[in-house]
């Protein structure tokens, strides 16, 4: 019997894509009262501590200019990408609500070849979209 170190973690979309999804801006809502809205990312949507870990004073410190992450937001990244590549490709189509504007239509392009398929793996179940 061969685990998951032995074969390779095997998933449906790359963990960089998903990780790239994730780090994408959105519109939280009730909208904040702060002007802060660079700090609002997808992953917010799905591990909800998650905008309240970046740092109010400092740009977001992720960019392909600085593709290392602090050490204090690795783990609500890991458990996002989790989340995202157990519940499927339904959850994008649940994600997209949570965009507005031109980031909407960026994450639509790039997850279109997704959700339409999504069909066939049947609508998201609860326990997958925490």
């Amino acid at each position: 019997m061969h685990n998951h170190a032995e074969r390779g973690l095997e998933t449906w979309l790359p963990p960089l894509e998903i990780a790239r999804l994730l780090f994408m801006r959105r519109i939280p809502w009730p909208p904040p009262r702060d002007s802060d809205l660079w700090r609002y990312r997808l992953l917010g949507a799905i591990v909800p501590d998650f905008d309240d870990l970046l740092p109010k004073d400092t740009a977001f410190p992720f960019s392909p200019k600085h593709p290392i992450l602090p050490l204090h937001i690795r783990p609500a990244l890991l458990a996002g990408m989790a989340i995202i590549d157990r519940a499927g490709p339904p959850m994008l189509r649940m994600l997209q609500g949570h965009m507005m504007g031109e980031n909407k239509n960026r994450f639509a392009m790039a997850t279109e070849h997704l959700v339409t398929p999504a069909l066939e793996w049947g609508p998201p179940q609860q326990f997958q979209l925490i």
